[in-house]
């Protein structure tokens, strides 16, 4: 109904205003400014009108919103054009008497009229955005209890993580050697584990480890952080650092393990894949993707140090704690409902005028551009905030929501064909007409958050293969000449590769080294991934590891 009351009252302005400008040409002597002022009558309510017809048909045709408000600002438009002229032809054509019949009608009233007329338009957007802006605050509060019920559990003082990984970050940060390009900590798992930088760093950083092992050791991990009210300007200053501290703790594993320490190897190992856990646990695409990031550091340092396991650290591949790793990839099922959470949150940061963000401060934040604000930035937000924003959220919703009961469904895990053929159909809904603005941007990333999730699963069969292929050495002195020979004995079955229904990972001998991969998100194989020190193939979208011989 707002909406309504505001096109009406626009029109009925557009059309006040040609009255009024008609009555006044009627009551001019001259004729070149009695032309002028008929001009301007029947002229300038279009010509105001027509970059709104032009911006609308543009969210309609090119960007297809399925809320786009072109039908009624064309109406408006076209209304302003046949009324405008309608206007000019009855007030200017002439009387009985021989004046014009708009000089009988009056131009302060009409004026007065139109003045009216365009402070109940303006009017209305201001109703419309305070039930909007209300709808936010209801947003706010919505997204801080679902952001609560997806954080785990707070953790006891002793168990908490945070503490120790802070006073760790505060040393790593102070190293310049961390982001420094040609570091043995740029590449940790590829690094040559003899060079003196490699001795250097982990001397220099001998009670940085403690503090990192010592914190990845405890159970639970919460930084101080209030998501009761999650934003988009929320910070978070320990995902970089974390990243760092299991890079660190890489280089250590791999220089025990050179050094014949194969316990403590693992050990570190898996202390890699538990800052992975932390990273991840707060609920939000970000951290999961960081997570999952340093769990693959976890598995490639494993594949590295596998070959310098002897006989006597076969019970090393046992212990509940390197199966735990070994068998646990990641899901990203919490970090989808938190992440509609935090995209509620800017919602309502949005819908809140109050709180000073605009759509395009949003789309240059997204950009990586300053966010500071521009001139235009207020009327774009209240037009924003009153036409496409409830759709936005709507669209928003919706989206989440589908791709929330993929994930959900994703247990047991699906091959991740039929997960594509559900992101398909949603990407095809989204080709036909879009839900919104923000909404059909964020589509793609969910998308490729699931195709990293299958990436972490495939990285995770490939370890069980060579896991089981390091079992096969050190019981029978040698690698069998095909992974179909570790079956039953090192391992109950193949695993499967998640980005083909049905098939096994592939496997094969090249260059000294057992390569186990998966075929990759498109589907076709590659012949695995290049080894380190090769060059990078742009269409080889394999996945694996390599088991030095």
């Amino acid at each position: 109904m707002g909406h309504l009351m505001f096109f009406l009252a626009a029109i009925a302005a557009c059309l006040l205003w040609s009255a009024a400008f008609i009555a006044a040409a009627a009551r001019t002597e001259r004729a070149w400014l009695r032309r002028l002022l008929a001009a301007v009558a029947v002229v300038v309510p279009p010509l105001a009108l027509a970059p709104w017809v032009g911006l609308t048909g543009m969210l309609a045709f090119n960007m297809k919103l399925a809320v786009n408000w072109f039908a009624a600002t064309l109406f408006t438009f076209l209304s302003a054009v046949i009324g405008g002229a309608w206007i000019r032809r009855a007030g200017m054509t002439r009387s009985g008497a021989g004046g014009f019949i708009a000089a009988a009608w009056p131009v302060v009233g009409l004026a007065a009229m139109f003045v009216m007329a365009k402070a109940v338009a303006f009017g209305t957007l201001l109703f419309i955005d305070n039930a909007v802006a209300a709808e936010g605050r209801a947003m706010r509060v919505e997204a801080g209890q679902l952001m609560q019920a997806n954080l785990p559990p707070v953790p006891a003082p002793d168990d908490d993580a945070a503490p120790l990984y802070l006073r760790a970050f505060a040393a790593i940060e102070s190293d310049e050697e961390f982001p420094a390009a040609g570091s043995p900590l740029e590449k940790p798992v590829t690094a040559e584990i003899g060079a003196p930088a490699v001795a250097e760093i982990l001397s220099r950083h001998a009670a940085t480890l403690d503090l990192v092992r010592r914190a990845a050791d405890r159970t639970g991990c919460r930084f101080v952080r209030d998501w009761t009210r999650p934003s988009i300007s929320t910070l978070l200053p320990e995902i970089q650092p974390l990243r760092q501290a299991s890079r660190l703790l890489a280089l250590a594993a791999r220089r025990e393990a050179a050094d014949g320490d194969a316990a403590a190897a693992l050990r570190d190992i898996v202390r890699i894949h538990h800052i992975g856990v932390h990273a991840a646990g707060e609920p939000i695409l970000i951290c999961g993707l960081v997570g999952q990031a340093i769990d693959a550091v976890a598995i490639e340092t494993l594949a590295a140090v596998l070959p310098t396991l002897q006989k006597q650290n076969l019970p090393l591949l046992d212990e509940p704690a390197f199966r735990d790793m070994l068998d646990t990839a990641h899901s990203y099922r919490r970090h989808f409902l938190g992440e509609e959470a935090f995209g509620l949150a800017t919602a309502a940061d949005l819908s809140d005028s109050a709180a000073g963000m605009s759509p395009l401060s949003v789309l240059r934040s997204l950009e990586g551009q300053p966010s500071q604000g521009w001139a235009f930035d207020v009327p774009i937000s209240l037009l924003y905030r009153c036409f496409l924003l409830p759709a936005d959220i709507v669209g928003y919703r919706e989206i989440m929501g589908r791709y929330q009961q993929i994930e959900a469904g994703n247990v047991p895990p699906k091959p991740f064909t039929d997960v594509a053929k559900q992101v398909a159909e949603i990407d095809e809904d989204l080709q036909q007409r879009r839900k919104g603005l923000f909404a059909s941007m964020l589509a793609p990333a969910l998308s490729s958050v699931l195709k990293s999730e299958s990436r972490g699963r495939a990285l995770h069969g490939a370890a069980e293969v060579l896991v089981a292929a390091t079992r096969a050495r050190l019981t029978g002195g040698a690698i069998p000449g095909s992974i179909e020979a570790l079956v039953p004995k090192s391992l109950a079955a193949l695993p499967r590769d998640p980005f083909i229904d049905g098939s096994p990972l592939l496997a094969k001998r090249t260059d000294g080294a057992l390569v186990v991969w998966s075929v990759g998100p498109d589907g076709e194989d590659d012949g695995g991934p290049p080894a380190p020190d090769a060059e990078r193939q742009p269409d080889n979208d394999d996945i694996g590891l390599r088991l030095a011989l």
